[in-house]
């Protein structure tokens, strides 16, 4: 499921995303995380450079984690999330969720 939302991201000492809160729920990260740059659809995006820094446009380092909830909320979902840092705005997105329930519907 594609989010696009922006989140509070705690990180390690390496950079790379330890919990997050989405919707009021916080989420701890249980599995290493797997690293890739996608590209930003940079067509959608008002954002703009600052100006004289040498920030890429065009990419945007991702982490996939499988993550639970550690507090009660309204949408709990233990699942596979994908999580980006935005390096114009130097704030963290949740791009996508997959929720392990739906996996298991579809595949069973």
């Amino acid at each position: 499921m594609k989010v696009d939302e922006t989140v509070p991201v705690e990180i390690t000492d390496d950079g790379a995303p330890l919990r997050f809160v989405w919707r009021g729920v916080v989420y701890g990260v249980v599995s290493p995380p797997e690293r890739w740059i996608t590209r930003r659809e940079w067509w959608r995006s008002a954002a703009r450079a600052p100006r004289g820094g040498t920030v890429d446009l065009l990419e945007l380092p991702v982490w996939r984690v499988d993550a639970l909830p550690l507090t009660d909320g309204v949408h709990r979902v233990d699942g596979t999330f994908d999580l980006a840092l935005d390096p114009i705005r130097g704030s963290w997105l949740l791009l996508g969720v997959f929720d392990d329930r739906v996996e298991q519907q579809l595949f069973a």
